[in-house]
């Protein structure tokens, strides 16, 4: 099968480039031909398709206009479209429906994941009248959280009375982010052995991420512990100007930037914060947890739905817990190994092939 993975941007370190690429390794996995297909590539790889109109060309800016032709032929290439956030993102709502109205044309089969559409997270979200996210009943979409899904169905319910709507959850490669090299990753950062990491995987623009919280998380645990604790943001880009400079400005000999293996970058860290008031799913505490790290999120409300999976991870009101976990590793060991098997059980990215399967399935007999 001829496949088409359409986002706004791919290859980057932001969530939805990540979950994409982890699609398309599933859908090779099962033996099927997959393009790339955006507006933006941060990497490249043979057969990738830009697409004119789906990114703007500067920060704040409108995309130039949409390439029809482009996209008509693409959908007519193909078995198969996958519009991974490109349905659903706020930025470039012609280009959205752009697809839409072409694999309609064509008769192309549509799967949409839908990440977190324009009405959740920050107020200064623009939505461009209905038209996203996409919600064409003849499509199927996938959302990676209930409270999305639930959100979906009370708009549109339609959605859920044709069976039109499935939610899976963003999953992470379990056995890939054991075994990283912790000593030699410590060296290179120039971590001393007596000193905390506190891991902060996030952009620094973005008030959700709450980059002065976790601010205020590690002085709080540095305080209780009596030791020296590093913040690491993974994001090396300019904070911007206001409370996130300000705050990284406190911070003593902070760490920015990601490494190369995120196995390593998790086995480096003793602690991993998302202290984020909105993520989509906060694919950070999974890894932590499969990585068999102690991790501190919330209060975004989609946490309770890792929570109910079994993980369990302390909110930023209980940093007195988490140091007394770090001051007990055989009390810290039995919770990670917890959280290990929780992780294990219900978002291996091991079972994605088959799940990816079972959705064509259902998109290709709409």
């Amino acid at each position: 099968m001829r496949v088409c993975l359409v986002s706004h941007r791919l290859g980057g370190f932001d969530g939805v480039s990540i979950e994409a690429a982890k699609w398309a390794a599933g859908f090779r996995a099962l033996g099927h031909q997959v393009t790339r297909a955006a507006g933006h590539f941060v990497d490249r790889e043979p057969g990738d398709v830009e697409v004119t109109g789906m990114w703007a060309d500067r920060p704040g800016g409108d995309p130039p206009p949409v390439d029809h032709a482009t996209i008509r032929r693409l959908c007519a290439e193909h078995d198969l479209l996958v519009l991974d956030n490109a349905g659903s993102l706020w930025s470039a709502p012609d280009a959205s429906t752009a697809w839409e109205r072409h694999a309609l044309d064509t008769g192309t089969p549509v799967l949409l994941r839908h990440h977190d559409p324009a009405w959740q997270g920050t107020p200064l979200r623009v939505v461009h009248g209905d038209a996203v996210p996409l919600h064409h009943p003849a499509h199927l979409h996938v959302l990676i959280n209930e409270r999305t899904a639930g959100e979906f169905a009370a708009r549109w319910p339609e959605l859920r009375r044709t069976g039109a709507l499935r939610v899976v959850h963003n999953r992470v490669h379990v056995d890939r982010l054991t075994g990283g090299d912790r000593d030699r990753t410590r060296t290179r950062l120039g971590v001393a052995p007596d000193e905390v990491l506190m891991l902060h995987p996030a952009r620094a623009e973005g008030a959700n991420k709450n980059i002065p919280g976790a601010v205020r998380i590690a002085a709080e645990l540095r305080e209780r512990l009596g030791r020296p604790v590093r913040y690491w943001l993974t994001d090396d880009a300019p904070a911007p100007a206001g409370p996130v400079a300000e705050a990284l400005a406190t911070v003593p000999a902070p760490l920015r930037g990601h490494v190369a293996e995120q196995a390593d970058m998790y086995a480096a860290a003793d602690l991993v914060l998302l202290p984020s008031t909105w993520e989509g799913w906060g694919l950070p505490v999974a890894e932590a947890a499969a990585a068999r790290r102690l991790v501190v999120a919330g209060p975004y409300p989609v946490l309770d739905e890792l929570r109910a999976l079994g993980l369990h991870v302390p909110g930023p009101d209980a940093v007195g817990e988490v140091a007394a976990l770090l001051r007990d590793p055989d009390s810290a060991a039995e919770l990670l190994t917890a959280n290990h098997r929780a992780v294990r059980e219900h978002l291996d990215a091991a079972v994605l092939p088959a799940v990816l399967a079972e959705l064509a399935d259902l998109a290709r007999h709409r």
